[in-house]
């Protein structure tokens, strides 16, 4: 039976929360289908993970999707709702939390926006990302949406009417009468275990709200831990696929770049040209991508090459293409490529960063659901799903999470794992 619901805004999101879940144990499957029937699911599932989409819809209808799913949840029977949010507060943050409390009906709702593992901490409803608020920080920069204010009542009141409440201190009965959104500061991983001990003693904590920080505490909380997941042993070759326009990922691109590792980037017309998949040029680079990829521990594939964004804002511009339809046209080529590369024969674990081009995947090639494995690396999730009938092995993570010298660390660890499994194999 399914003890918890996780609603998250993008796929990214919803597997590295899922994840938390998963590595502890927890049968966690992670789908595409907001229009779900709890039938259609096997009956050992403990959690099921939503991936609604809605980040950039608009915030009425963000509110109607969640409060929908939420209903149906409850209806059924699932006893713990976790409103899974970004972990800089991008997206309808307000919108759907106050959805999951207006669908319980429940006087209250409590939300833990902390994640302190990744430099994201809360002080007096404030929000900061490596001791910057956040409106300050490069996520105040982001081209396609930016956060606009630190503090995160003022983020939440912009979406809805449902008070917010920052609890700066766990004195014993603070905020319990109150009425809304509580928001709990949290500075520390040790914040967060007296957070989640006192919601376990509390008789109104079924409705939590958070990013994947809190959620690696939930299997503890609630109860259902198990047997951990068995890592399968993955190809010492990497490709990456990077749509991402975070200068954190961007920083890993150009570090990785540096350091010898092949990188082929999408030039304007090229990503943004809907008859370019499937052309002579296409089928050629699928080739020499293919190609590459043998030779080499770590190829990547580049939405970002030299002079962007501006470049591909100045074609689009000649071109009609509006901005809201470059983010769909960019990772719908990027799939046709991974799609092109897996029907080649691809040997390779594939990378995908960004949740957009990951859920664009999916879409395009029917994968309706994804289960998470383990974490690799703080928000660098590897996954299994199902791929025209057969099991691949994906790693994904958003666009924010990551040191600059990921790719090359996880390429090491990749090949002394497959070397050191070669050596257990020859020993036996």
């Amino acid at each position: 039976m399914i003890k918890l619901l996780i609603i998250s805004d993008d796929f990214t999101g919803a597997l590295d929360t899922g994840v938390q879940l998963s590595s502890g144990g927890a049968a966690t499957y992670v789908t595409l289908e907001s229009e779900f029937n709890i039938s259609d699911f096997a009956p050992d599932i403990d959690v099921l993970v939503i991936n609604t989409e809605t980040r950039h819809l608009n915030p009425e209808e963000a509110y109607k999707t969640v409060f929908s799913i939420t209903g149906r949840a409850l209806k059924a029977g699932i006893p713990y709702v976790y409103k899974k949010t970004d972990s800089v507060l991008r997206g309808n943050i307000g919108a759907e939390i106050a959805a999951v409390r207006d669908a319980a009906g429940y006087k209250q709702i409590h939300f833990i926006p902390a994640y302190p593992e990744m430099g994201r901490t809360t002080k007096n409803g404030v929000h900061y990302a490596d001791g910057v608020p956040i409106a300050e920080s490069i996520f105040g920069k982001d081209p396609f949406e930016p956060v606009l204010y630190s503090d995160i009542p003022s983020i939440i009141s912009l979406q809805t009417t449902v008070p917010a409440h920052v609890i700066g201190h766990l004195e014993e009965n603070a905020g319990e009468d109150m009425e809304g959104i509580l928001i709990y500061d949290s500075a520390a991983s040790e914040d967060m275990e007296k957070i989640a001990e006192r919601l376990m003693a509390g008789k109104n904590s079924c409705l939590m709200a958070g990013c994947a920080g809190f959620a690696a505490l939930l299997p503890q909380m609630l109860g259902i831990e198990g047997r951990s997941p068995g890592i399968p042993v993955l190809p010492p070759h990497i490709f990456i696929a990077c749509a991402s326009i975070h200068p954190v990922s961007l920083a890993q691109c150009s570090y990785a770049k540096a350091k010898g590792v092949p990188q082929h980037c999408l030039s304007p017309e090229e990503k943004l040209n809907r008859s370019w998949p499937g052309s002579g040029y296409f089928n050629a680079l699928a080739e020499e991508l293919l190609h590459s990829c043998e030779e080499n521990p770590v190829v990547i594939l580049n939405a970002n090459g030299p002079g962007e964004p501006e470049a591909t804002y100045e074609y689009a511009r000649k071109n009609g293409i509006l901005q809201e339809q470059l983010r769909t046209d960019v990772v719908s080529v990027m799939g046709y490529m991974i799609e092109a590369l897996l029907d080649r024969g691809l040997e390779a674990t594939v990378f995908l960063m960004g949740g957009d081009l990951l859920y664009q995947f999916a879409k395009q090639t029917g994968i309706k659901a994804i289960s998470p494995v383990c974490e690799l690396e703080r928000g660098v999730v590897l996954s299994v799903a199902l791929y025209k009938g057969r099991k691949i092995n994906l790693i994904s993570k958003s666009g924010g999470f990551g040191q600059e010298s990921l790719f090359t660390d996880l390429s090491r660890d990749l090949i002394r794992e497959r070397e050191g499994a070669v050596i257990d194999k020859e020993q036996q």
